[in-house]
């Protein structure tokens, strides 16, 4: 027990001494490679190659897609890394300090910015607390993070089936390509698997980029280089299709009911007006969630659109049927009605059954018209029904 409690305190003075000595390293290597730093200056090396400064994107979760103010929201974090020549020391006489954390305020770090952000366009505020890991090299590694709002053009023609590509573009506003060049990193944008949050209403279907040059706008020889983050978004429809879709179905079949309701009740006219105005507010309440947008509109919107259209012909006909039915018998209808109700009295007598066929000749009436005109209207809403869906579906699957 002796030998063992002698070797116990021994390993416990060397370990101790050993930390003083990695911490000693530590302080001597920070202030001997921070006293004549220059924060200002690119670290490259004496030649004119540039100084290669690697960027990746990690998506830590999709907090939505403001459709109506066509915004972007993530939570993201890059991944920054390049080789700082200046900031580098001997490892084989600290062997103890292999890398270290420094302030990001104390380090030169690439002006990178978010282009289409809406707020803050650095990719990072260069807080007190953030820190950038450097190797014994030269090799720096940062990581900022921020919950970012960027402008997205949003294609909402095949809503609740729309798929919206948004983009997320970085540049380097104050260094041109002489200085340095941003490259994408390996893998370049990815999901970030331990934080990752799936989104209720968008699913991200697919990641890419690309880098790009643009030149200055003074000056057309200086190039500046940037990348672009493509993200893919797919609409989880289900939701839509039983808020919207579906009560929006259920209303086109209520508007045939008006042709099963007798003309002489007094509630036909009114069911009709009723439906009239709850299609205007139903396509009121749809568009509220729209962008205030021309460029491109919802084959959705105009499909509802053309509800009110039929809507109001439906209770125009009704109208026009209480008007035939409270006219007396004894008055013939004018020459031209009777010219234009010809053609639909002969192609219902073509389907008469010949067996109840009579040779009498029909004198058209008040009554006809308020027949036929209760026909037309029944004809137009059952095909209103069929044309609608299939427009839509022909629309969301060409398009």
């Amino acid at each position: 027990m002796g030998s063992g409690l002698k070797l116990f305190v021994l390993f416990s003075i060397l370990t101790i001494l050993n930390g003083y000595e990695y911490y000693d390293d530590m302080r001597e290597v920070k202030q001997k490679m921070l006293e004549k730093y220059n924060v200002d200056a690119v670290p490259k090396s004496a030649s004119n190659v540039s100084l290669v400064v690697n960027a990746t994107l990690y998506v830590m979760a999709l907090s939505g897609l403001d459709e109506k103010h066509q915004v972007l929201s993530m939570s993201v974090f890059w991944i920054i890394s390049w080789q700082d020549v200046i900031f580098k020391w001997d490892n084989t006489k600290y062997k103890s300090v292999k890398e270290m954390t420094v302030k990001v305020r104390d380090l030169w770090v690439p002006d990178v910015f978010v282009v289409n952000a809406l707020k803050d366009m650095r990719v990072s505020r260069l807080e007190e607390n953030e820190y950038v890991n450097a190797l014994s090299d030269g090799h720096m590694t940062w990581y900022p993070s921020t919950e970012l709002m960027t402008s997205c053009s949003v294609d909402i023609s095949k809503y609740p089936f729309d798929i919206q590509v948004c983009s997320i573009r970085i540049e380097s506003w104050y260094h041109n390509s002489k200085d340095f060049v941003l490259n994408p990193g390996n893998p370049g944008i990815d999901f970030s698997e331990s934080h990752f949050l799936e989104n209720g209403e968008w699913k991200v279907t697919n990641l890419t980029l690309f880098s790009y040059n643009y030149t200055d706008y003074l000056d057309n020889t200086t190039f500046y280089t940037g990348i672009k983050y493509l993200i893919t978004l797919k609409r989880r429809s289900s939701y839509h299709l039983l808020t919207t879709g579906f009560p929006f179905i259920i209303l086109m079949f209520l508007n045939t009911l008006s042709v099963i309701i007798p003309t002489e009740c007094g509630e036909k006219l009114g069911f009709c007006m009723a439906q009239f105005l709850t299609v205007i507010v139903f396509l009121t309440l749809v568009a509220q969630s729209m962008p205030v947008s021309s460029l491109t509109v919802s084959y959705f919107t105009l499909i509802i659109a053309s509800q009110i259209l039929i809507s109001g012909f439906s209770t125009l006909i009704v109208a026009v049927s209480i008007y035939f039915q409270n006219k007396s018998e004894n008055k013939k209808p004018p020459l031209f009605l009777q010219i234009v109700l010809t053609p639909v009295l002969y192609l219902q007598n073509v389907f008469k059954n010949p067996e109840k066929e009579d040779n009498e000749e029909h004198a058209i009436t008040w009554t006809h018209f308020d027949e036929r005109v209760n026909c037309i209207l029944r004809v137009v809403l059952f095909i209103n029904i069929g044309v609608s869906i299939s427009l839509y579906a022909i629309f969301v699957l060409i398009n």
